[in-house]
């Protein structure tokens, strides 16, 4: 193909405003204006990992920012909405809020079958804060993950059969990997279609899980659909089963016991999750039989193998939620499907240079009641009536005018009819057998002209599942393993779903003390030295794996060490050996083409492109899907002046993967020096478009080059980015050096020194050895420590630590690096004392960072620091903690420890919080400091002004995690009946106190001291004691067995040891003063009080 038609073709793939008289789809962007609640800047300073689950796994936040506050205005905001339709359906994608399928409205009854929120109102349900309810969002890989409030790359495409396709994706930055996903809306289909793809551009293995968080409007009509052979659901880690769609069990807490169809939203009362166990059928869905309307999704289940059905909970506490993520939508459920996984969290293995792929369909249905089997042509009803009446019932999504519906009894046909059938003209009717039936013996079929079956279904009587699937127990711990075998595989599922609380070193090592030669363990042990950049730790126990994989000069079966301690070896700059190594790796089917791309990226870097070009050619002789491979072979027959050969190599990873930004930019540099120099500025100009001027996209870019060998390219790439970021400069000293131009290079590091360290989070390992390079020339660059710092924590933070304390001294003024050494000393060292110093010094230099206030308390209690020293941290700082909800929520509560809870209440009026899922404590504070203002005015016998804050303190509840202390409502209600009896109200007192015995109280906790109280005030002693007893019996098992297990653990970290005891023994001090065994009651509540003195009902029931 000659250059310009090539060029020609490029162009129409990258249009991004397509709209054809005569096309059947249109393709737009339009700026749509949304009600919109902003995010506040995202924070400054960096967040570590501290040992916190989030869906299961742990979460991690850097290199993300944290994005979890919020002005709290309503303002109308532009949005920029990439836009497919036909004459059917229409489907709205927003790249600026993570790619995230936004709505998909079935024209012919505007009914929107993926949930549209008209408002754009984010909450802290993303894995660093912001996220936003409705549409389908994709979670790669991770579930809501981390980037899923961020504006992703996205460019369209207009495809032969007249589909048009929107990609959206992104290079996430905590494990190299990119993916794409690919909407593509046809002309004569009610379906769209996501292609899927996640591609491991690292020499390295990684885990993901992949699902497509899809919503829906929901009501009491609503009910979820999935296929009839999903009898049994399981929970997150699968820590929980029950039968579906009828539960007798308690699940996740839930009493299903009665028998409840928990297919219909309305039979759900609190927010819950519902994994289909062993999916067997390609279909899903849900059905509002109110509208007689619905969602269906196809997708092969041998890949698709996860179902979910996910709800807030029709009871008071979901709808409560739901009402702070949408002004006047209404509630939804999230029907979501995942691909290489079946739970949350569930992940599976990518290798390096691995491509993983994957099909999805959605599509509108209407007019059926419902539906039991659906594929791409269409989905099926049939229902049994009263009678011998039976609901026949067909959804196509196409156009058929000639199509035949066909009833089957057994072998006879009893109902027969011609019809014409679409999107907007299903087919329904209710038809009458001459004789009674089994709904089983019925068949029925929809065939077209041609007698092809589009559709079918047979009902199936299947025996109900007389046992449950065993739960998941946990991680046994390492010494209760008996093999090294079980040891190994122990560790490497610890390592695989990301446990939040558990190291899989612990395993592996007690692996490799029972075994010290064991192949597995040491290259376990190796791979995690590997990723962290420890290059010479990794090099001694791949070795040992390879002494005993080859001993008695035997050559290998499996040659992942060989292939990994050749990486390590090239990272060390010991070349040759490198080169030994991947070469013995090569030999290999599982390594060869990882083990060829590495050697072609050194034959390049030592400028041999022929043998470079060999080299790459092995690799991608056995992996032909991978584009790192692909994009270098170009490179190099550019750099060999085989311009056309290069063109035809690139040409088809433009169609099937047009966001690849290296495809994209070898199509540029290929057509340089061409004759037509205005298409080539337009091929940059699109590149740059669709490149975001987003800083990660070019570092990412460059450093591909980089590992090539390709100096010029990359430094080509980091002069065309005009923003303000050092690692632009500290990368260009680092090109300079290498080309031998000191003092180019010394200006640009000298530059790279000067700039701001806010909101720049390195993570590359390649970035160690640049900054290092700019330390030799700069050695008084204490920002380039702090950046090591920053990079390694996570890896090494040992090292870590030492950078940082060199950051410290050769940059004392900057109050980050004592914040993050107080981080490290805490979550790291475990030495809370030099964390607290640290913070102090930060806060010191830098009064104006709420994280910091934040941190700091936190600490303060864990150390049980007095709450004075705790009251003078926030004195005069008020205005600068309201900036963040977590600082502006510890200046509340320690108001109200420190008896000023009236001046909290103050500061609370007008305030608003954001919603956080799974851990918020904000409501317990604030029904804090509204009780304990009562109480003043209580105590000082003014029962109307108590009155007035006790019925203030009734918030409402939202989902947003179980609150530590219990029901707060019968604490509440019990006050507020006190204060009617105060005031001779007794009729007002009486039914404040049966509300509060009549709540639940869940797991036995403070609350139910309350509880025993207005047991006592209505004369109901023999229930008041058994209360009573109950905290002591419950609170004497938590004080023998504090809670360490972190099986079914969701969201959080698990509570301090110390605060666990201070609250055990609160419950057992209030148990024994209900029971009037006073001294044991004060020993008790001095003993929580020790143990925290942030115990602030301790301390109350202390002094009354």
């Amino acid at each position: 193909m000659k250059i310009r038609t090539l060029l020609t073709a490029i162009c129409f793939l990258c249009i991004f405003f397509t709209a054809y008289p005569q096309a059947k789809v249109l393709l737009e962007e339009k700026t749509v204006i949304l009600p919109t609640y902003p995010v506040a800047p995202s924070e400054k300073a960096p967040i570590f990992f501290r040992n916190e689950a989030y869906q299961g796994a742990s979460r991690h936040y850097y290199p993300l920012k944290l994005n979890d506050q919020y002005t709290h205005e309503r303002i109308e905001e532009p949005w920029n909405f990439v836009v497919l339709g036909n004459e059917f359906v229409e489907v709205g994608i927003l790249p600026e809020i993570g790619g995230k399928l936004y709505y998909a409205t079935d024209k012919t009854n505007e009914y929107n079958y993926i949930y549209k929120n008209n408002v754009v109102k984010p909450s802290n349900i993303g894995m660093t804060g912001a996220w936003v309810s409705g549409g389908i969002e994709w979670c790669i890989p991770h579930h809501h993950r981390a980037s899923t409030y961020l504006p992703m790359n996205y460019t369209t495409t207009i495809n032969d059969d007249g589909s048009k396709t929107v990609w959206i994706g992104e290079h996430e930055p905590r494990h190299g990997m990119r993916w794409t996903i690919g909407v593509t809306l046809f002309p004569d289909r009610s379906y769209f279609k996501v292609k899927g793809r996640i591609f491991n551009a690292t020499p390295l293995t990684h885990t993901f899980l992949y699902w497509a968080n899809v919503a829906t409007h929901t009501n009491e009509n609503y009910q979820t659909i999935f296929p009839p052979s999903a009898q049994v659901v399981t929970f997150h880690s699968k820590t929980d089963f029950a039968r579906w769609p009828v539960s007798r069990e308690i699940f996740r807490g839930a009493d299903f016991t009665e028998g409840v169809d928990i297919s219909w939203w309305k039979n759900v009362k609190e927010s819950n999750s519902f994994f289909v166990h062993d999916l067997r059928e390609d279909f899903m869905g849900g059905y509002d039989h109110g509208k007689d309307a619905g969602t269906v999704h196809i997708g092969d289940h041998n890949i698709v193998k996860g179902a979910k059905l996910w709800e807030w909970g029709s009871g008071q506490r979901g709808q409560a939620t739901e009402a702070v993520l949408t002004e006047n939508d209404g509630p939804y459920v999230e029907i979501m499907v995942g691909a290489y996984s079946d739970n949350q969290p569930d992940y599976s293995w990518i290798r390096p240079y691995e491509v993983k792929e994957w099909e999805q369909y959605w599509y509108p249905v209407k007019g059926i009641k419902g539906f039991k089997n659906a594929n791409l042509n269409g989905a099926v009803n049939l229902e049994k009536r009263e009678k011998n009446n039976v609901f026949l019932g067909y959804y196509s999504t196409q156009k058929i005018d000639r199509a035949k519906v066909i009833l089957k009894n057994k072998n006879d046909i009893v109902f027969e009819k011609e019809i014409s059938i679409s999107p907007d003209n299903p087919f329904s009717e209710t038809i009458s057998l001459k004789v009674p039936f089994n709904i089983e013996s019925l068949y029925t079929e929809l065939i077209d002209s041609g007698h092809n079956v589009l559709i079918s279904y047979q009902p199936v009587k299947l025996e109900e599942n007389q046992e449950l699937p065993e739960p998941w127990k946990g991680y046994t711990p390492p010494a209760q393993l008996y093999t090294v075998e079980e040891l190994y595989l122990t560790g490497r599922r610890v390592e695989q779903f990301y446990a939040p609380q558990h190291d899989p070193m612990d395993w592996y090592m007690e692996a490799l003390r029972r075994d010290p030669g064991d192949i597995r363990s040491n290259t376990a042990v190796g791979n995690i030295y590997l990723k962290n950049g420890d290059y010479k730790n990794a090099r001694i126990y791949f070795s040992k794996a390879i002494a005993r994989l080859t001993g008695d000069y035997t050559r290998p079966d499996n040659c992942e060490p060989l292939y990994l301690q050749g990486l390590t070896l090239r990272a060390l700059g010991m070349f040759d050996e490198a080169r030994d190594t991947l070469y013995r790796a090569t030999w290999n089917y599982s390594y060869h083409s990882p083990a060829y791309f590495q050697l072609a990226q050194l034959s390049s870097a030592t400028g041999d492109y022929e043998k470079a070009l060999f080299e790459v050619n092995q690799s991608l002789s056995t992996n032909n899907k991978d584009n790192r491979a692909i994009a270098l072979k170009a490179s190099l027959l550019r750099k060999l002046e085989k311009t056309e050969e290069a063109l035809l190599t690139i040409r088809p990873i433009l169609t099937i993967d047009p966001l690849d930004f290296r495809i994209r930019n070898e199509y540029y540099l290929l057509l340089k020096g061409q004759e037509n120099e205005q298409k080539v500025s337009e091929v940059l100009a699109t590149l740059e478009k669709e490149m975001r001027h987003f800083d990660d996209n070019y570092l990412e870019l460059a450093v591909g080059y980089l590992n090539d060998g390709l100096l010029k390219e990359a430094e080509d790439i980091l002069l065309r980015y005009s923003g303000k970021n050092p690692f632009f400069d500290y990368y260009l000293g680092y090109i300079h050096d290498k080309q031998g131009k000191a003092v180019e290079a010394n200006n640009y590091f000298s530059k790279a020194a000067e700039y701001s360290v806010d909101y720049i989070f390195p993570y590359r390992l390649e970035s160690i050895g640049v900054l290092k390079k700019a330390i030799e020339y700069n050695p008084n660059d204490g920002k380039a420590y702090y950046f090591l710092g920053n990079i390694l924590y996570e890896k090494q933070p040992e090292v870590a630590m030492e950078y940082w304390d060199k950051a410290s001294k050769l940059a004392p003024g900057l109050s980050i690096v004592y914040r993050n050494l107080g981080w490290g000393y805490y979550y790291f060292y475990n030495d809370i004392d030099r964390s607290i110093l640290h913070y102090e010094k930060a806060v010191n230099i830098n009064k104006n960072e709420p994280i910091y206030y934040s941190e700091l308390d936190a600490l303060y209690v864990q150390n049980n620091t007095p709450i004075a020293t705790r009251l003078k941290l926030f004195e005069g700082n008020e205005e600068i903690v309201k900036h963040r909800d977590d600082a502006f929520i510890r200046l509340i509560d320690v108001l109200t420890l420190a008896g000023k809870p009236e001046r909290a209440v103050q500061l609370l009026d007008g305030a608003q919080f954001s919603y956080r899922e799974g851990t918020s404590n904000v409501r317990d504070l604030i029904i804090n400091a509204q009780l304990m203002t009562g109480l003043i005015y209580f105590n000082n016998q003014e029962y109307e002004k108590a009155l007035g804050y006790f019925l203030k303190s009734q918030i409402q509840e939202e989902e947003a995690g179980s609150a530590r202390l219990g029901n707060r409502d019968i604490q509440i209600n019990y006050y507020i009946a006190q204060a009617y009896t105060a005031l001779n109200k007794h009729d007002e007192a009486e039914k404040y106190y049966n509300k509060t015995i009549s709540l639940p109280s869940g797991r036995i906790n403070i609350m139910n001291y309350y509880k025993g109280l207005s047991y006592t005030s209505l004369g109901d002693k023999t229930n008041a004691e058994r209360t009573f007893d109950a905290m002591v019996a419950e609170a004497n098992k938590r004080i023998e067995n504090i809670d360490k297990s972190e099986v079914g653990t969701i969201f959080g970290r698990r509570e301090a040891e110390n605060m666990q005891r201070s609250l055990n023994y609160t419950i057992r001090g209030l148990g024994y003063k209900g029971l009037k065994q006073a001294d044991k009651a004060e020993n008790d509540l001095k003993m929580a009080l020790e143990y925290s003195n942030n115990n602030l009902w301790a301390k109350v029931e202390m002094e009354m």
